[in-house]
C-alpha cells in the first residue's frame, strides 16, 4: 500500500497515527456510536489511509498480542512510531500511577513502565511515550506537591535506569506529554515548561533520553500558544515527538483534524519544524468523532493528512527572508498579513 510522506522533510517523512484515532465513537456522555473495531483489526485501515508509523497503548497492544502486531506490521510495511503505557483506563490508577499516595499502585506503575520499555523495544519503536493521565488532583491538599514531584522523578529515574541496564544503546527515549486537565482537575506535567522542569531534576545521567510529545490541543486546552510550546522543546532539544491535532478554544480534549481551526498557526508551526530540520515524526492524535459513519471512520486521517500535506506545501515557499525583513523593521502587522497571504 501507498504510503504518504511530506516532501523535503528532513528524517522520517511519513505520517504516525494512533490505532486509538479510530474508535467507536464512545464519550463521557454516552457509549459507542459505531462498531467497535478490534485492534489488531484497525492496522491494515491506517495502512489504507497512508501512515507509516502506528502508535499504540500498551492496553490496545499487550504482550499477548505483540506477535500478531509484528506480523501485520510486516505485511503492511508499516513500523511502530512510539508505544505508551495506560495510566488513565484501570481503576486501580483511579487517583494516578507514579504520584498515587497508596504505594502499591506507585509500584504496580512503575511495574507496567517497565514492561512497556520491553514491548517499545521488541516492537522497534524508538521512543516511548509518558502521558500520566490521572496524576494530578481534584481536590485541594489531596497530594502533597512536594511529595508528587519526588515521585515522578523516582518513577521516571527508575524506568530510565531500567531501560538503560536493559538495553543500553538500544533503550528507547522517553517523551512526556503534557496536558493541563482532563481527566483530573488538575494534571502535574500540565504544561510545557512543567515537563521541562522535571526533566531537569532527573538523574544526569538519565536526562538525555527524556524529552517531550507535545500536543497541539492539550496546549490549546491550556490557553497557550502551541507555536512556541514547540520552539521552546526545540531550544531545549527536547522534541523527541509531537502529536498534531485541532482545537476549539479551552474546552475539553476535542482531537479534532489537524489544519481544521487555526490553520494560520498550523502554517507557522509548518515554518518552524522545516527551519528546526526537525527528524522526528509528524504524527496525529485525532479521534474519529460520535457523528462519523462507519464507512466513514478514516475520514478523521485523510482530512488531518491533506491538511497537513497542503500546509507543508505553503510553509516551504514562505519567504524567509520578508520574516527576518518583518522583524528587523518590526512591521509585525504586516508579518501577519502576508502569513495571510502564503496561506489564502
Amino acid at each position: 500500500m501507498s504510503k504518504i510522506t511530506i516532501p523535503f522533510k528532513k528524517g522520517k517523512n511519513g505520517i504516525g497515527a494512533g490505532v486509538w484515532n479510530l474508535g467507536p465513537g464512545r464519550d463521557p456522555f454516552g457509549g459507542p456510536t459505531r462498531a467497535e473495531i478490534p485492534i489488531l483489526d484497525r492496522i491494515p485501515l491506517l495502512a489504507e489511509a497512508g501512515i507509516t508509523y502506528i502508535e499504540a497503548h500498551d492496553v490496545e497492544i499487550p504482550v499477548a498480542d505483540v506477535p500478531k502486531a509484528q506480523k501485520l506490521l510486516k505485511e503492511y510495511g508499516l513500523k511502530m512510531g512510539m508505544y505508551t503505557p495506560s495510566y488513565f483506563a484501570d481503576a486501580v490508577f483511579k487517583d494516578g500511577g507514579m504520584t498515587s499516595n497508596d504505594r502499591a499502585v506507585r509500584q504496580l506503575a512503575l511495574a507496567n513502565a517497565k514492561k512497556a520499555v520491553d514491548v517499545t523495544v521488541e516492537l522497534g519503536a524508538e521512543v516511548m511515550v509518558f502521558w500520566n493521565g490521572r496524576e494530578g488532583f481534584d481536590f485541594m491538599l489531596a497530594k502533597s506537591g512536594h511529595e508528587a514531584i519526588r515521585r515522578l522523578i523516582d518513577g521516571f529515574n527508575a524506568v530510565g535506569a531500567y531501560a538503560l541496564k536493559e538495553y543500553g544503546k538500544k533503550s528507547p527515549r522517553f517523551a512526556l506529554e503534557p496536558k493541563p486537565n482532563e481527566p483530573r482537575a488538575n494534571m502535574y506535567l500540565g504544561n510545557v515548561g512543567e515537563a521541562l522542569y522535571l526533566i531537569s531534576r532527573l538523574d544526569a545521567g538519565l536526562q538525555p533520553y527524556f524529552g517531550l510529545n507535545p500536543e497541539t490541543a492539550h496546549s490549546r486546552m491550556a490557553g497557550l500558544d502551541y507555536v512556541w510550546d514547540v520552539e521552546l522543546c526545540l531550544e531545549a532539544g527536547k522534541l523527541f515527538h509531537i502529536h498534531l491535532n485541532s482545537q476549539d478554544t479551552t474546552r475539553y480534549d476535542q482531537d479534532l483534524p489537524f489544519g481544521y481551526t487555526e490553520p494560520l498557526k498550523d502554517l507557522a508551526l509548518c515554518v518552524v519544524l522545516q527551519d528546526a530540520k526537525w527528524e522526528g515524526i509528524l504524527a496525529f492524535d485525532v479521534k474519529a468523532p460520535r457523528t462519523d459513519r462507519q464507512e466513514d471512520i478514516a475520514d478523521i486521517l485523510h482530512t488531518s493528512i491533506a491538511n497537513l500535506q497542503r500546509l507543508w506545501a505553503k510553509a516551504l515557499k514562505v519567504d524567509r527572508k520578508k520574516i527576518a525583513e518583518f522583524r528587523s523593521t518590526q512591521r509585525y502587522t504586516a508579518l501577519a498579513g502576508y502569513l495571510a497571504e502564503c496561506l489564502y
